[in-house]
C-alpha cells in the first residue's frame, strides 16, 4: 500500500501490528440496552475482533450513546471509536470518532455542516479523529435505513467508476481512509468488482461494510483489497455465526 506523508492513523497502526486484515464491530445503541452492547463487545473481543464501532443510521439520545460506550469500555480493552450520523451523536466517553463526510450526499449537511457543529465537541471531550471518505453503495432493491434518510448521487453496484473517481477524490482531499457502506440491512456487500477497482488505486485504508452475513463474503471482500471488514447486523441477529466471520478474516494476511 502507498504511505502518505505523516501520523499513522489507528487503522494503519493495526494493520501494521497485526499484520493481518481487521475486523471491526459496529454497535448501534438504538437496538439493544447499553448492558446488552457490554455483553456483545465482551463476546466479540473473545472472537477477536479488532475494534469497537458504536453509532449507526438510526435515532438515538445523548444518554443513551454515553451510557452505550461507557458499558463497551467497561467490558473491553480494545479500541472505542464513534461512528455519527450528526454532531447529536459525539460522546466524551469514547477513544477515536471516525470524521466522516459523506460524499456522494447531495445534502450539505452531510458534507460539512454537521462535521464543523462536532469541531467543538471533539475539541472538548479530547477526541482523536480518523477522517474518512464516507461512501455509500447501493446494492438493495430496497432502501437502506441510510439511503431514505438522506438524498444520495447513487453509487449502484455497476458504478465502478464512479466509485473510484470518489475513493480517489477523498484521497486526494487528504482523507485518511475510504469507506464504501453498502448500508444497514443491505440485501448484497459492495460487490468485489468495485472494492479490487478502487484499491488498485487507492493508497490508504479501505473499509467495506454492510451486507456481509457470510464468512465466504467476508473473505472474498478481503482478498478483493479491503483492510477492514465491519460488520453490525450480524451481531445483532446471530451473534453466534460472528466466530468463523472473524476468523475467515484473519486468516487473510495484510501486505502493504
Amino acid at each position: 500500500m502507498i504511505r502518505q506523508a505523516g501520523k499513522k492513523v489507528l487503522i494503519e497502526k493495526l494493520l501494521d501490528e497485526k499484520k493481518e486484515a481487521l475486523h471491526f464491530t459496529l454497535i448501534d445503541p438504538d437496538r439493544q440496552t447499553p448492558e446488552k452492547a457490554k455483553a456483545i463487545a465482551k463476546k466479540c473481543q473473545q472472537y477477536d475482533t479488532d475494534a469497537i464501532m458504536i453509532g449507526g443510521s438510526s435515532s438515538f439520545n445523548q444518554r443513551l450513546l454515553d451510557d452505550t460506550v461507557r458499558a463497551v469500555k467497561e467490558s473491553v480493552d480494545l479500541p472505542t471509536i464513534l461512528f455519527p450520523n450528526s454532531a447529536a451523536t459525539v460522546s466524551r466517553y469514547a477513544d477515536y470518532i471516525f470524521f466522516m463526510s459523506l460524499l456522494n450526499s447531495k445534502d450539505f449537511r452531510y458534507l460539512i455542516k454537521e462535521q464543523v457543529s462536532a469541531v467543538p465537541l471533539i475539541q472538548s471531550a479530547q477526541l482523536e479523529p480518523i477522517s474518512m471518505g464516507y461512501l455509500v453503495i447501493s446494492t438493495s432493491s430496497k432502501p437502506t435505513t441510510i439511503e431514505k434518510r438522506v438524498k444520495l448521487d447513487v453509487i449502484d453496484e455497476k458504478d465502478v467508476t464512479k466509485a473510484v473517481d470518489y475513493a480517489l477524490a477523498a484521497q486526494y482531499l487528504g482523507m485518511s481512509c475510504v469507506y464504501l457502506e453498502a448500508g444497514s440491512g443491505a440485501e448484497k456487500p459492495v460487490p468485489t468488482e468495485m472494492v479490487q477497482a478502487v484499491r488498485t488505486v487507492l493508497g490508504v485504508p479501505l473499509i467495506v461494510g454492510g451486507g456481509i452475513r457470510e464468512a465466504s463474503q467476508a473473505v472474498a471482500i478481503v482478498r478483493a483489497g479491503a483492510d477492514v471488514i465491519v460488520t453490525g447486523t450480524i451481531v445483532e441477529q446471530d451473534i453466534s455465526r460472528l466466530k468463523s466471520l472473524i476468523r475467515a478474516v484473519k486468516s487473510q494476511r495484510y501486505e502493504k
